[in-house]
């Protein structure tokens, strides 16, 4: 019988096949890859197969003008990241910009630490571009012909508008766009950030980096029919609008507003994959068409947010709790459990999954009701940092049913 051949063991980075040395040089900044052509004669030429290229640089000067020459000297640029000065002007970036335009250039990113960037009108007359991320820049306003009709990807990373309306211009100006990043930060001026995009099918918002609210309404108002995957993490809006997303599928939301939540929360009715992170407890409203709930309650009435949840999803297969943000007043009051077995434990809920599980009287009474009426529960998992993690084992082990998986750690 013919042995099975040993497969070729790799002892070096030069036995790496070309398309994963390019992938690891487009990662690099374009004068460290084009250093790499002196360690062989295997990499002496590989740096000018690259189609990514980086300019990182603080002035404009021979170093600026050896990549630009550089860049010229190019058949094809897919992608061009840009870390400039501030105090660089715009006709330095466009110039080089202009240069990867006119080489089919698809992926844009520009870093100025807070500087002036103002679009050329190259990526509005002949650009194929793709992809734009714009990070720590005051973005001047297009002109009012201007039209990105084959961008599909925008991130908007603190960056500072003209006005709140400018956001909105922007936008429009986007046909086709289906993926978008807001970051705000404290560099961030516009108060509320208003996102109407019909196109758009993947939106994620991170308002989560600051040391204090702003003063004055602040938020986000959000228009996406078409979205399927929304994603927010807002520690600061104190004015939250969102309206009807009836293709959404997965949605990941932490957010502090506590004005009006069906405003914000009634857009997510449709959805099927819930992350939820949320101080509002009992006044949340579950959809009805979960498959997949990860809850984070940050409310001392998460018991009865528990009971709404069995309640009112009655085809959940995932549960997955997590209360490292509750605060705790066990013995005030006790779980008001369900009237009858809902009909998610009896019929579909197959993993149950509890973090943060402290054992407490209140807790201890929930675990026990879903492990014991769980008819299709496949697997049930519980994670504790407590001292008495025997007891708590016992107790719950004799309750789950011998077709459920048990975890205890």
């Amino acid at each position: 019988m013919e042995k099975p051949k040993k497969k070729k063991e790799i002892r070096s980075m030069s036995e790496f096949p070309d398309e994963l040395l390019l992938k690891m040089l487009n990662l690099l900044p374009t004068k460290d890859a084009v250093a790499t052509s002196v360690l062989s004669k295997r990499w002496r030429s590989l740096w000018k197969e690259m189609n990514a290229f980086r300019y990182d640089g603080d002035t404009v000067g021979r170093v600026y003008w050896g990549f630009a020459l550089f860049i010229t000297k190019l058949l094809n640029l897919e992608s061009l990241d840009l870390k400039i000065s501030p105090y660089s002007t715009n006709k330095y970036i466009n110039y080089l910009v202009n240069i990867a335009v006119a080489r089919s250039l698809r992926k844009l990113r520009v870093e100025m630490v807070c500087g002036s960037f103002e679009f050329p009108k190259s990526l509005f007359i002949h650009s194929n571009l793709e992809t734009v991320i714009l990070e720590k820049v005051s973005l001047e306003d297009p002109p009012l012909d201007a039209r990105f009709v084959c961008l599909k990807s925008l991130h908007l990373l603190s960056v500072r508008f003209s006005s709140d309306e400018s956001v909105e211009t922007l936008l429009s100006r986007c046909p086709v766009l289906e993926d978008l990043v807001v970051g705000r930060s404290s560099f961030t001026n516009v108060m509320v950030f208003t996102i109407d995009v019909p196109t758009l099918r993947s939106l994620c918002v991170d308002n989560s980096v600051g040391e204090s609210r702003p003063e004055g309404v602040h938020g986000f108002v959000i228009r996406t029919p078409c979205l399927r995957w929304f994603s927010i993490k807002d520690r600061f809006s104190n004015y939250l609008r969102f309206e009807d997303m009836p293709e959404l599928v997965k949605a990941s939301v932490s957010v502090v507003c506590e004005s009006q939540p069906e405003l914000f929360l009634g857009s997510l009715v449709c959805t099927q994959y819930l992350s939820l992170c949320s101080q509002l407890g009992s006044k949340l409203r579950i959809p009805s068409s979960l498959l997949h709930l990860e809850l984070c309650s940050c409310s001392s009435d998460w018991w009865n947010l528990l009971t709404l949840i069995l309640n009112d999803t009655p085809r959940l297969r995932v549960l997955k709790l997590n209360l490292e943000h509750c605060v705790q007043h066990d013995g005030m009051v006790s779980w008001n459990k369900p009237s009858f077995v809902p009909e998610c434990l009896s019929s579909h809920l197959e993993i149950f999954e509890w973090r943060q599980y402290k054992g407490t009287e209140t807790e201890r009474e929930a675990a026990k009701y879903i492990l014991a009426n769980g008819s299709h529960l496949k697997k049930a998992a519980f994670y504790s940092e407590s001292a008495e993690k025997q007891g708590m084992l016992k107790e719950l082990e004799c309750v789950a049913r011998d077709s459920c998986t048990f975890v205890f750690e």
